[in-house]
């Protein structure tokens, strides 16, 4: 069983590793006490002091494979059984054993000869076709698949097994690797990755399946999606690989195999990492040797002089720029921008140091692009789910949209001589430093546990400042915590800072550099909305709000943002509907059902891009009204709202007059509650006497030589009723 803490579930396989988390069990000494040894259950202890919370493990970084399609399986490929091609010269060695010498070579400009005798021992060469040619007494050779750095590969028919195989010629410098590792190379067990059959001395060989496809690349009809898709299967077999120790060293459009396989649900496009030639084990501190440079990083690169998985990741990012090149184009696509910024990420040779150093880390931003990526045309798919790198954010930040219009809106208000009201703003932004304190906790980062420690305290000590709103003691606290300037947490709470002393542009500019952190992220986008609409950049806040409310409403601030910025562009349908999408997500359910309301009754002074609502908007406003799970005073604070929209368009004062009477009992002081009811009696219509023209016999009014008698057309009940 294993024993890791995080893991503690999975059974240890043949090779050592466990068999639900790829890793090898913690030594005794560090296992902890709960694994050496069983304990008692005890009852939870509260924490002690401040904390951002730890995540050891990503949960499911390759969640991205579940969000798309595997209905475009490619045709099954057509390899030809024979070849007439020569095998290449960087790759013809002699068959001897005990030579292995380079034979066959060029010399002046003049190619090599392709039949011939060994110049060391005498032995027969021909290399003039593959075909006809046997290795180790069962290996029929049929034609050159490819050839590299480490060597070329040939289909051969395995007479024992009567199947197709490949055969990967070594150099020699690879050769001491690959006999070095191959116990554990034939003991690999990955869907993504070619098996490794066995070593053949001869040549040497290293033997491996035969995947019948082609190099990865896009076809006709691939939609983004589906390509980095096969980007997280060749992170999956690359985590698996670096989780034993070993490199590949090679990754390389032409190393991955897109083919079709069959299956009970039907075909299914899979890609599987091949030639393996150029694995090398990660104990192994010399520095790279021969690539390919394209897909490599620089010769001085930290990962190239001392290899790690870093270098298999940059090749990946380089193998995706190439495979998506088409698809990529247009950066307002959505997940688009999100991929170019992944990609910088993963092939950053100015700053190796903001590069990916797991294929897990990798992986979670990817299926985070993939997530952008598949919630816009044509699969519009929405995905709720917790990040691995921030916590839950419940505050809506709606600025006021989910909540009927404050009483002091209706105690301050003016009426002119129409009865038109001025009235403050219908809504507006959060505040700078409501924003710092909501946006949520990061979680400490899984590939630096070290973040954990007195660091972890630290940021957790500046998030409690920022909720005091105490900025100088958060900034004092972040320099506490000894972050580098590049990381992301950094970043991130210098931005909080910058907020809590309402400085939005500075803000904007650290969490930029969290988002090129961070692409496949959401938060890093909403704080940057936020930021834009602080700063007024309406446009640049909807785009953020949009990505991010279109790939999951559950992020309630980006929906409630993006009704905002729609409404002030004079879209009133658009941020309706926004509210109403928004209304179906549970927790913000009652707050977006009052902004649909709101939305569709409000009135924008102005510039003429503020048309006011429609008598269809306000019957339908009206009708919302019925259901909605809101205190009384709420409900006449809508009812009121509704009101005097009409009231604009058909001048019944009496009837706005009524609606804020009703809001004087909910006033929390006999202040404003006299202040509400004089407004009220204020809006009532004014006196209009007129005489009635019924006159006495005698021609005389009852009052002497008036002529008319004087009656009111006010209602009995309204401010300056005659007595």
């Amino acid at each position: 069983m294993c024993n890791r803490p995080d893991c503690g579930r999975g059974e240890i396989d043949e090779q050592g590793f466990c068999d639900v988390c790829d890793r090898e069990p913690l030594p005794a000494d560090r296992a902890g006490p709960a694994a050496r040894a069983p304990q008692p259950a005890r009852a939870p202890q509260p924490a002690r002091g401040p904390s951002v919370g730890v995540a050891h493990v990503r949960p499911d970084p390759w969640y991205g494979l579940g969000l798309v399609d595997s209905d475009q399986a490619p045709e099954a490929a057509d390899v030809p059984r024979r070849s007439a091609d020569p095998v290449p010269e960087e790759h013809r060695y002699c068959a001897n054993p005990s030579c292995m010498q380079p034979v066959g070579r060029g010399h002046d400009g003049e190619p090599g000869r392709t039949t011939g005798f060994c110049p060391h021992c005498g032995t027969g060469f021909d290399f003039s076709q593959p075909g006809g040619r046997t290795i180790a007494g069962r290996y029929d050779l049929q034609l050159v698949l490819g050839s590299g750095a480490y060597g070329a590969a040939f289909l051969a028919h395995d007479r024992n097994l009567a199947t197709d195989v490949v055969l990967k010629a070594l150099n020699k410098s690879v050769a001491r690797t690959a006999l070095h590792e191959r116990d554990v190379l034939v003991g690999l067990r990955h869907d993504s990755i070619v098996r490794i059959l066995g070593y053949e001395r001869q040549g040497p060989h290293l033997v491996l399946e035969y995947v019948p496809g082609v190099p990865l690349s896009a076809r006709d009809g691939d939609r983004l999606e589906t390509l980095l898709a096969h980007g997280v299967r060749v992170l999956q077999a690359l985590d698996y690989l670096h989780a034993r120790g070993l490199l590949h060293c090679d990754v390389k459009p032409l190393n991955i195999i897109r083919f079709r396989e069959e299956s009970p649900a039907g075909a299914l496009d899979r890609v599987r990492l091949i030639d393996f030639g150029a694995v090398r084990s990660q104990k192994d501190t010399g520095r790279i040797v021969a690539c390919t440079p394209a897909y490599a990083p620089p010769e001085d690169d930290p990962d190239h002089l001392r290899p790690a998985p870093g270098f298999d990741l940059y090749g990946l990012g380089m193998t995706l720029r190439e495979v998506c090149r088409s698809r990529w184009t247009d950066r307002s696509a959505p997940g688009v921008d999100s991929l170019h910024l992944l990609l910088d990420r993963a092939t950053d040779v100015e700053r190796p140091w903001r590069r990916f150093v797991s294929a897990r880390q990798f992986a979670e931003q990817l299926s985070g692009v993939i997530r952008q990526v598949v919630a816009g045309p044509p699969a519009h798919r929405q995905v709720a789910r917790p990040s691995a790198l921030f916590g839950s954010m419940p505050e809506p930040l709606h600025g006021g949209l989910g909540a009927a219009r404050p009483l002091a809106h209706w105690v301050g208000a003016e009426p002119d001589e129409d009865g038109t009201l001025t009235l403050r703003a219908a809504f507006s932004s959060p505040e700078p430093g409501d924003i710092a304190a909501a946006l949520p906790v990061p979680l400490s980062d899984p590939d630096d546990p070290g973040m954990a420690g007195s660091a972890g305290t630290a940021l957790a000590e500046c998030r409690l400042a920022l909720r005091r709103k105490d900025s100088a003691q958060a900034e004092r606290t972040l320099s506490a915590a000894g972050l580098p300037n590049w990381h992301w947490l950094h970043a991130w709470y210098s931005g909080l800072i910058a907020l809590a002393r309402a400085d939005a542009p500075r803000a904007a500019a650290e969490f930029i550099q969290v988002r090129t952190a961070l692409p496949g992220e959401l938060i890093p986008q909403l704080a940057l909305g936020l930021c834009a609409e602080l700063r007024g950049d309406h446009a640049a806040a909807r785009s953020y709000y949009g990505a991010v409310f279109d790939t999951t409403p559950a992020l309630g601030a980006a929906g409630f943002g993006l009704a905002r910025v729609h409404v002030l562009a004079g879209e009133r349908a658009k941020a309706v509907a926004t509210a109403e999408r928004l209304a179906q997500e549970f927790r913000y359910e009652r707050e977006a059902r009052v902004a649909a309301v709101r939305l569709r009754a409000m009135v924008l002074g102005g510039p003429s891009s503020h048309p006011a609502p429609t008598e269809d908007d306000l019957e339908r406003a009206g009708a919302s009204l019925v259901g909605l799970s809101v205190d009384r005073a709420a409900a006449a604070g809508l009812r009121a709202e509704i009101r005097y929209a009409k009231f604009l368009r058909d001048h019944d004062r009496v009837k706005l007059s009524d609606a804020i009477r009703e809001l004087a009992p909910h006033a929390p002081t006999e202040r404003e509650y006299v202040a509400l009811v004089d407004l009220a009696n204020r809006l009532r219509p004014p006196l209009r006497w007129r005489w009635s023209g019924r006159r006495g016999r005698t021609g005389h009014s009852r009052f002497g030589e008036t002529p008319g008698t004087l009656s009111s057309d006010t209602p009995s009940g309204g401010r300056g009723h005659a007595p």
